[in-house]
C-alpha cells in the first residue's frame, strides 16, 4: 500500500489566518456628550481573503463586524448605548476597487448612502469587498456613525484599511491504519473544494464529496485507503 502523497493546488490566493485572538469588531458607543463613538481592538489593516462568495469577484470578507458596545469604558468616555437611538453607518468615502454590499445584498454601497445597523443589541457583518487589488497595498473605506431616531449625534468619521493576502492552505496527511488515512486543512479555508486525482499532473480531479468534521482550528476527514497512489488538492470555487 502506497501512503498518499499531497498536492495543493492554489487557484485564487487568500482568505488568510487572522492575526492574533482579537475580536474583529467595531464597537459602538456613545460619549457622556451624548456622540456616537467607536472602538477599533483589532490590527489594521483588516486582512482581505480571495473571495468564496458567489457574484463577489476578487477579495472579500464578512468576518469584521459592527457590535454595540456591551461594557463601559469611563476612562474613555465610552458608554453603552440607549435602546431608543436606531443606527445606521453611512459610506463617506473608499478608494478605487473597495467596495460595500449593501444591507439587501444587492449592490454596492454608493458614497453617501445608509447601512441599518439598527437598535442595540447589535451584532451587523456588512460584505466588505475588494474587487480589483494587490496583495500588500491598503485600501480603505471611511464610515460615520448616524442615528435616525436622533438620540445622539453623529460619530466622527473614522476609516477601516484593507489588504488583499495571498493565502496558501496546507493539507497534513495522518496514517491511522493500513486501511485509514486522515486528512486536515485550517478553517481558514472554509468553502474551499477538497479532490483528488491518480496523478498531479492529470486533468480528471474528482471532488471529495465526503463532509470533514470541525476539529478546533482544523478541519478533518477520514478516508479509507487504496492500493492505488492518490492526490490531494485543495481549490477554491
Amino acid at each position: 500500500m502506497k501512503v498518499f502523497p499531497i498536492i495543493i493546488s492554489l487557484i485564487m490566493a487568500t482568505m488568510a489566518p487572522r492575526a492574533g485572538a482579537v475580536e474583529n469588531a467595531v464597537h459602538v458607543g456613545r460619549s457622556a456628550a451624548g456622540q456616537l463613538k467607536f472602538q477599533i481592538n483589532f490590527p489594521l489593516p483588516f486582512e482581505l481573503l480571495p473571495s468564496i462568495f458567489p457574484g463577489k469577484p476578487g477579495y472579500a470578507t464578512g468576518d469584521l463586524g459592527i457590535h454595540a458596545n456591551d461594557d463601559e469604558d469611563v476612562a474613555n468616555d465610552f458608554y453603552l448605548l440607549s435602546p431608543a437611538c436606531d443606527l445606521r453607518f453611512i459610506l463617506a468615502a473608499e478608494t478605487p476597487g473597495m467596495e460595500v454590499w449593501n444591507d439587501t445584498g444587492s449592490g454596492y454601497m454608493a458614497i453617501g448612502g445608509a447601512f441599518y445597523i439598527g437598535q442595540p443589541f447589535f451584532d451587523t457583518h456588512p460584505l466588505w469587498n475588494l474587487i480589483t487589488g494587490t496583495p500588500g497595498n491598503t485600501y480603505s473605506v471611511t464610515l460615520k456613525l448616524h442615528d435616525v431616531n436622533g438620540v445622539y449625534s453623529d460619530s466622527e468619521p473614522f476609516e477601516l484599511s484593507f489588504t488583499p493576502v495571498d493565502f496558501h492552505p496546507v493539507l497534513n496527511l495522518t496514517q491511522l491504519s493500513v486501511q485509514r488515512v486522515t486528512l486536515a486543512w485550517t478553517t481558514d479555508a472554509n468553502g474551499w473544494i477538497l479532490e483528488s486525482c491518480t496523478a498531479p499532473a492529470g486533468s480528471n480531479w474528482n471532488t471529495i464529496a465526503n463532509l470533514p468534521s470541525l476539529n478546533g482550528t482544523n478541519f478533518t476527514l477520514d478516508l479509507a485507503s487504496t492500493n492505488a497512489q492518490q492526490f490531494f488538492r485543495l481549490r477554491t470555487p
